[in-house]
């Protein structure tokens, strides 16, 4: 194993001669750094990530047929403390932000990141922070021989622990909480503007990231890449105004509601003093912060019982079993079922909008089969009558996505914050649903159709409440 005393005592010796070290004396230290870990023959790397870094030293170390992590040397300096990233719910600084991104694009899973003083550890696939020391003392002490090569062979680095989803939402959760208070503190914003900035903020990375918005000559990906090099460039004139843009550009070519114009956040957005500093701690969160379990657990904190909502497990629904069965091609665009945030919780969002959509994949099999022959025997089908079929196809069976959404679900919201984290949650939901069923995606459907006020008595209970009324006999007294 390696000794920890001679680690330590490497990387102090390299930061006592560091203002008259050269290239080659930094590749020396590097080397035997990773020769103290077992590792004799690292391979250097030179990628176009990584030159962007002027004077990092990136090597991969050889155990069996893939890499099991690679290892950059970067200049002092570059390098922010741990512990002051970590407190600010980030996840990279910039510098360790493209060694990772580099560490993915050379499909290695583990990027380790060093000055000799500090260190940082990365899943280069997800960009969880595993591991972090501000200190050649407090590298022993964290990593200890986890980089050694016998532990990484033995699995070390598979085993490193991972913080639980409550923590990566908590940490996603005060990053937003703080960029609210700055928006309504320092330049006038309502609460609900600042949290609207930020819920579009949330879409927009899990739009990057699940690849829906396809259109000839339409590239989210990269629009947002400029946007964020702009933000991050050492002058970000028009930043502001590039990210109103872009969320302009969604609304307009996508018809998304939650990037329609609103004037008061546009004006403040188009700030290259706001947008420009949020932009470049946005883009250093973690793509593992930007999955639908993560946000909705984000929302998990404050009331009691909004905390249970976050929570709450669907139940069956036994009246609502019944309905579904009865269903027919005939009657499907008809049906329209009603779900109350308060009783039923965010998951029960989710819940129900897969099972009406499985309903009408399944009633779309039937009105498929029972309206097209599999062989007629006659070569071509007619066109006439291929047009008056698809004529008569029930609207819930040719987008079943937007049918769910405008017309087959009801949901009840009783105050802001749930209308806001359904709304949220809905639009993660429907972006994963749409790249699972690898469907064209011409428009979002119109989501806060779906989402309305909570009336004094649901309509469901009214119905209940008739029918119980009718098999009641009146007593005489």
């Amino acid at each position: 194993m390696c000794a920890s005393h001679d680690i330590q005592r490497l990387c102090e010796s390299w930061w006592n001669k560091l203002a008259e070290a050269s290239r080659e004396e930094h590749r020396r230290f590097a080397v035997q750094f990773l020769a103290l870990h077992g590792w004799d023959s690292p391979v250097a790397v030179e990628t176009r990530a990584v030159s962007a870094q002027p004077g990092t030293l990136s090597y991969l170390v050889r155990e069996g047929a893939r890499p099991p992590f690679a290892a950059h040397f970067v200049p002092a300096g570059l390098l922010e403390p741990a512990r002051t990233v970590v407190e600010r719910g980030l996840d990279f600084c910039p510098a360790t932000r493209i060694l990772v991104a580099a560490t993915r694009a050379l499909d290695v899973h583990y990027a380790f990141i060093t000055d000799l003083f500090r260190s940082y550890l990365y899943d280069a696939r997800t960009g969880e922070l595993l591991l972090h020391a501000d200190t050649p003392a407090e590298y022993v002490a964290e990593f200890g021989d986890r980089l050694h090569e016998e532990q990484v062979a033995g699995g070390a680095l598979h085993e490193a622990r991972r913080q639980p989803r409550s923590y990566a939402a908590r940490q996603l959760r005060e990053w937003m909480q703080r960029w609210c208070e700055t928006l309504q503190v320092d330049w006038r914003a309502p609460e609900e503007t600042a949290w609207l900035a930020m819920d579009r903020l949330v879409v927009l990375r899990y739009l990057v990231e699940h690849d829906i918005l396809r259109r000839p000559g339409w590239r989210l990906a990269k629009q947002f890449a400029e946007v964020l090099a702009l933000a991050s460039s050492a002058s970000p004139d028009g930043a502001g105004k590039a990210l109103v843009s872009l969320f302009q550009d969604i609304a307009r070519a996508w018809n998304a509601e939650l990037f329609a114009p609103q004037p008061p956040l546009e004006a403040i957005l188009e700030q290259d003093r706001v947008a420009a500093p949020l932009l470049r701690e946005f883009v250093l969160l973690s793509r593992s912060k930007f999955n639908v379990a993560t946000v909705l657990e984000s929302f998990n904190y404050g009331d009691a019982s909004e905390k249970a909502r976050v929570r709450m497990i669907p139940e069956e629904n036994p009246e609502r079993v019944t309905m579904l069965a009865k269903q027919t091609p005939g009657t499907i665009d008809e049906m329209q079922l009603e779900l109350d945030v308060s009783d039923e919780g965010y998951r029960a969002i989710f819940h129900w909008v897969d099972r009406l959509t499985d309903l009408y994949g399944r009633l779309a099999n039937e009105f498929q089969a029972a309206r097209y022959p599999r062989d007629t025997g006659e070569g071509e089908f007619d066109l006439f009558d291929w047009s008056a079929i698809e004529t008569a196809r029930p609207n819930a069976l040719t987008d079943p996505f937007q049918h769910v959404v405008e017309h087959g679900l009801i949901v009840y919201c009783a105050t802001p914050r749930q209308f806001r984290t359904a709304r949220l949650m809905l639009y993660l939901h429907l972006i994963r649903r749409y790249q699972e069923a690898k469907t064209r995606l011409s428009s979002f459907p119109r989501i806060e159709a779906m989402l309305q006020p909570r009336p004094t008595v649901l309509e469901s209970d009214r119905r209940r409440i008739y029918q119980a009324n009718r098999g009641d006999e009146w007593e005489v007294i």
